[in-house]
């Protein structure tokens, strides 16, 4: 028998019992069978030891159902039972320490909402008050214990204190969101009463935060506009006449104005240890993206507090009523909103003190010249097959050049956690030089051409068979789909690398050239190379050689720490503060082009009555390569 299905041979009929003693007012029939449930729920609590404690259905449906009869019967006069099933006491136990389940939050959340309905603050209190001893107790720091292995000390029990921690950010999070609920309902005397409570002296809260980290923390992570936490909130804490996709956000929202209501709470808070600041700042976060989202955060949570300080009833109730501007300077304190504005400055001049100060990522940096080598030197390998292995004379040829290219970047995106996600800044620079090279090799056919025809796609190989070329001459293609030639109109013995005994290679159409073949000889494919760089920009822009086969040089400067004439040369309509959190990306490199001079290159255009324009020419035009060309 699985130990999650008990012998519940008995327990449903006691069940019964249990509720019609609740309805008849038994209180001792129900307080016996009381005894009976919370042996068998803690029978079922044993059974587990390393998980979370599941109970089978029926037990979580008596405490519910339980709960209801005792909130519709309003008389206090069964305070056991009702401690015992609204407390919590038979689903969490005593003392214990068992892992709460998923399962189990859940229904303890559904009892609240039914305590809640029928407004009955003490059947909430119960929980509250059997949740403060619970946290204490059940819950208790797991202290990191740390063992000498080889001279170096390491944490033995890391596992137990990670999951520990993460048990006790579980249950504040549930007991926040029950304050949300309460907001929402505005139970405010529910609220002050938890407030009050405690168990010791002097006072310890263990369910309320004690600094203003915790609460700016939390209302932090519910506001995230990125969703990451807490995506689907109402499943975990729906509220009463809330649902569709308005929900989550309404939920949340009543969540933070609960968050607003603890940081007032911090004006009460009176220090016994020299540890207890209530009104310190938080800590600075570590990362720009976190201060960001703290800064964008600040304005909605200072709405929130003028909202509340506006309401009198809710200041009233909670005896928050004494927070005045008067008070707070009586008293040397800062006013709520001042704090706010003082720590959104201070947030602020974090954020640009850091976004100058940004240390660049040696690894990024590595990143960015790994992706530039690959993407540039893929580039230029599919020049090969149009690259001629032999040497143009110098005396008979013509020569274009391609360079490299310079940009700014945000500096976050080169350092060790950036504030946002920079998707592809290690390539993107790379991916504008790859296309400039290929464009740049379209518009350099381009002025080679010798002549040109302009014809429909049903005659483009007629026209080719018209010419009269053979293996001696190359087919240059600028996107032209040879798919369409091979697929639709069968053009016999054409595939995607040749046409008969001619070879063809294909590239991406550009700008400049689109949906053409360039016919030439071979020995008139043009020499390319890349050409070395003089030391002097070498030295000016800080270049690093990345390539082991071509001359290709990158570099990643941080314009606060470069020359005047780089840093004038980039600023342009930009202010020094837009200069000073950006570092300049360079891809340097000098690719040559070098063709023989007066040699014949014939274009063959596509014609398309949506891109084209002009007169077709007909097959009559077409030469043979070795007469005389005809005008285009």
């Amino acid at each position: 028998m699985k130990k999650t299905e008990p012998d519940l041979k008995y327990f449903s009929a006691l069940s019964d019992l249990l509720l019609q003693s609740i309805r008849i007012k038994q209180t001792t029939y129900s307080r016996t069978l009381s005894d009976f449930f919370y042996t068998a729920f803690r029978k079922v609590r044993d059974k587990f030891t390393n998980e979370p404690v599941v109970y089978p259905e029926l037990y979580y449906e008596t405490v519910y159902r339980a709960i209801e009869e005792l909130a519709i019967l309003k008389e206090k006069r069964n305070y056991l039972l009702e401690h015992r099933t609204s407390g919590g006491i038979w689903l969490l136990g005593e003392m214990q320490g068992k892992e709460i389940s998923e399962t189990t939050y859940a229904w303890l959340w559904r009892n609240l909402l039914l305590a809640v309905r029928y407004q009955q603050d003490d059947l909430v209190m119960n929980h509250w008050e059997t949740c403060h001893q619970y946290y204490s107790y059940s819950l208790p720091y797991i202290y990191p214990e740390y063992e000498n292995r080889a001279n170096n000390f390491q944490v033995s029990n890391q596992a137990a204190v990670d999951k520990r921690k993460a048990e006790r950010q579980k249950f504040i999070e549930f007991h926040y969101a029950l304050g949300g609920l309460l907001t929402y309902k505005a139970r405010y005397t529910c609220v002050k009463r938890f407030f009050n409570y405690t168990q010791s002296h002097p006072p310890k809260y263990e369910l309320l935060p004690e600094s203003i980290q915790e609460i700016f923390k939390f209302y932090i992570d519910v506001r995230d506009p990125y969703d990451r936490k807490y995506t689907w909130i109402s499943q975990q804490y729906p509220f009463p006449d809330l649902s569709g996709l308005n929900a989550d956000y309404v939920i949340k929202k009543w969540i933070m104005s609960y968050m607003a209501i603890l940081f007032l709470r911090q004006w009460t808070i009176n220090p016994y240890l020299i540890t207890m600041r209530p009104l310190d700042f938080p800590p600075t976060p570590t990362t720009q993206g976190e201060i960001k989202q703290w800064i964008d955060g600040l304005d909605f949570f200072k709405e929130l507090v003028i909202e509340h300080l506006q309401n009198k009833e809710l200041m009233k109730v909670l005896n928050l009523d004494f927070i005045t501007p008067e008070w707070c300077e009586e008293n040397e304190k800062p006013y709520p909103i001042t704090f706010i504005d003082n720590f959104k400055s201070t947030l602020e001049g974090a954020y640009h003190s850091n976004a100058l100060a940004l240390h660049l990522s040696n690894e990024k940096i590595l990143q960015f010249e790994n992706s530039t080598e690959a993407i540039i030197e893929a580039a230029l390998e599919k020049f090969n097959p149009i690259n001629n292995d032999t040497e143009i004379q110098e005396d008979n040829a013509d020569k274009w050049y391609v360079n490299g290219q310079s940009m700014l970047q945000s500096k976050d995106a080169f350092s060790e956690n950036p504030e946002v996600h920079h998707m592809d800044f290690d390539s993107f620079l790379a991916s504008v030089v790859s296309r400039s090279l290929n464009e740049g090799l379209s518009e350099i056919f381009f002025h080679k051409i010798s002549i040109s025809y302009l014809l429909k796609p049903e005659d483009f190989f007629k026209a080719i068979d018209k010419l009269g070329i053979d293996e001696t001459y190359i087919i240059v293609n600028f996107g032209i789909h040879l798919e369409y030639f091979i697929n639709q109109l069968n053009i016999q013995e054409l595939s995607d690398d040749k046409y008969k005994k001619t070879d063809i290679y294909s590239f991406n159409g550009s700008r400049f050239v689109r949906d053409s073949f360039f016919i030439l000889k071979k020995t008139d494919l043009p020499n390319i190379s890349t050409k070395p760089i003089t030391e002097d920009i070498i030295a000016k822009y800080s270049l690093k050689k990345i390539s082991d086969t071509i001359n290709l040089y990158s570099s990643v400067i941080d314009l606060n720490q470069t020359t005047a004439e780089v840093y004038n040369e980039n600023k342009q309509d930009k202010t020094d503060d837009e200069i000073r959190r950006s570092v300049l990306l360079s891809i340097i490199i000098l690719t040559e082009f070098k063709w023989k001079k007066n040699i014949e290159v014939i274009q063959l255009r596509q014609y398309s009555e949506f891109l084209q324009k002009g007169i077709t020419n007909k097959l009559d035009d077409i030469k043979p390569t070795e007469n005389e060309k005809p005008s285009s």
